[in-house]
């Protein structure tokens, strides 16, 4: 998400002004926006992680990317995870097993054991990481359909412009999706 002068006012009178970002992170479930986060370029996905589990509470599962590898996030989904719920955070390249036997910590020790043993694309097939993709197709919708710029002037109205994009996707969804049958 963008936000600060437009095209043509740089074009005609020049840069003025470092143009910043802001991060929008969501949670999806079946589809729907069940959590999300505007923040600052600053802050990093494992920071905000935490406000997305709390929002959604009681979970069945949780899986994300490696830029959410940190154990505040094991921690904060293991509080709020169901019995026999799963984490599937895919570890960091350079991921070692924890010496710390924290209930947070084993689910993240056992992926990067099988990732040593059977490889990545081994891990993303049993333990479920490509339902990741949710995440990534709902905001190829946000995009084509709402855009990647932010409109509003203030933090205030930047938040609450992202609120109403969601739901207005997820009302979008609620329409219902198209029927597809096989014609002979």
């Amino acid at each position: 998400m963008i936000h600060g002068e437009g095209r043509l006012k740089r074009d005609k009178y020049g840069k003025r002004k470092r143009r910043g970002w802001r991060k929008l992170q969501i949670g999806v479930s079946n589809g729907f926006i069940v959590a999300h986060y505007l923040s600052e370029d600053r802050k990093t996905d494992g920071e905000i992680a935490p406000h997305l589990i709390k929002q959604v509470g009681k979970i069945d599962s949780i899986t994300a990317d490696k830029g959410y590898d940190q154990s505040r996030v094991y921690e904060a989904a293991n509080d709020q995870l169901n019995e026999g719920g799963q984490v599937n955070i895919h570890p960091r390249a350079n991921a070692v097993v924890s010496a710390s036997d924290e209930a947070a910590l084993r689910q993240r020790n056992q992926h990067v054991k099988s990732i040593d043993e059977d490889g990545v694309l081994t891990w993303k097939r049993t333990s479920g990481y490509y339902r990741q993709s949710e995440v990534e197709n709902m905001f190829f919708r946000y995009k084509n359909l709402i855009g990647d710029e932010l409109r509003a002037r203030n933090e205030n109205s930047r938040r609450v412009e992202s609120v109403i994009a969601c739901n207005i996707l997820n009302r979008l969804k609620l329409l219902g999706s198209p029927q597809s049958t096989l014609v002979a």
